[in-house]
């Protein structure tokens, strides 16, 4: 059953990759195509696409198609398909993937912290009240219910005692958060850009990322045969993110505009909030580190997480590859 339903979600994932070529227009000139998967629609996904926004993949010689799916599930379903060179999304399905034997491999790592914030309406002032509260997530299997499970419950003594608070799917970010307003819901974890524009409605942040301090990722993900075969498509792919980063960080007008039409808002005030973060939080050196994936090992339910080495979920060779060229030195500038 399993199989067949990461054969019914790669078909989708097929489907959409179809109907997103003729989107995208096609370069006259001789380059590669390259196709990655977002998992995700949150500023920490935003990267691939803001590159392409930047003009940046036929400079480093790529006809690259970025497909904004926003499930983590399709993603992980199309990659392990084929139907995409790479991914970006969150990690926590992935390390299960390759704990069952599928080698897949954490390449860059986009953000090296959480960025979740518990939001509650503003009568709720502390954990202690939510003990039996409903928390909506966009996924039972995502990375916000792993995440409540393993360290927020854990911290705040709620995975104790005979009440304990109910985890629900609600879909996605957006419709648990609006449950949370409408009292549907009693919380629920929300990304940076999704806590700015709620707390717009009148949620606040019961705790805040720097409150659990855990090491999280959202990066690009593929599969070890694609490190092979797509190697330096795949290293042109990652140097248009580190450009992409950069301007980020050195070119706020620009960066906004992008950000504006990522986002599909007319809002300045909250682009520059997202630019602000985005030029203080991202990294140009983009390497994977061993602690992010020991979180991801500590969300799984796999008993072979127990035994697991992190450094084998993770090939930074073409970033050492890029850093050793100095390619990321014109940027530090």
């Amino acid at each position: 059953m399993a199989h067949r339903s990461v054969n019914f979600w790669a078909g989708v994932a097929l489907v959409i990759l179809t109907l997103s070529q003729g989107l995208y227009p096609q370069e006259v000139f001789s380059v590669e195509k390259f196709v990655c998967i977002l998992g995700g629609t949150g500023t920490r996904h935003a990267i691939p696409v803001l590159a392409a926004t930047f003009g940046l993949y036929p400079k480093y010689g790529l006809d690259a198609t970025i497909v904004r799916i926003g499930s983590g599930t399709v993603a992980t379903a199309a990659l392990l398909g084929s139907e995409a060179d790479v991914i970006n999304t969150s990690g926590p399905a992935l390390i299960n993937a390759r704990l069952a034997g599928t080698p897949v491999l954490y390449v860059t790592n986009f953000s090296d912290w959480s960025d979740a914030h518990l939001l509650v309406r503003p009568e709720v002032t502390s954990m202690e009240q939510l003990r039996s509260g409903k928390f909506a997530v966009p996924g039972l299997g995502g990375g916000y219910a792993h995440m409540l499970r393993t360290f927020i419950f854990p911290k705040y003594g709620l995975d104790k005692g005979a009440k304990q608070p109910t985890i629900l799917s609600a879909g996605d970010t957006p419709s648990a958060l609006g449950g949370v307003v409408n009292r549907q819901y009693d919380a629920a974890l929300a990304s940076y850009e999704n806590y700015m524009a709620f707390r717009k409605k009148g949620l606040k942040a019961l705790v805040a990322p720097e409150d659990i301090a855990v090491k999280w990722y959202t990066g690009l993900i593929t599969l070890e045969k694609k490190t092979k075969e797509r190697r330096r498509a795949m290293i042109q792919f990652i140097k248009a993110q580190i450009e992409a980063i950069s301007i980020i960080k050195k070119d706020p007008t620009k960066a906004r505009a992008a950000l504006k039409s990522y986002f599909r808002s007319s809002d300045d005030d909250l682009m520059a909030e997202y630019q602000n973060y985005l030029a203080a939080k991202l990294p140009l050196v983009t390497r994977v580190n061993t602690d992010n994936i020991k979180s991801l090992l500590l969300t799984s339910t796999n008993p072979a997480a127990n035994n697991a080495k992190p450094e084998e979920f993770i090939d930074n060779s073409m970033v050492d590859e890029i850093l050793r060229e100095g390619f990321v030195k014109q940027f530090e500038q």
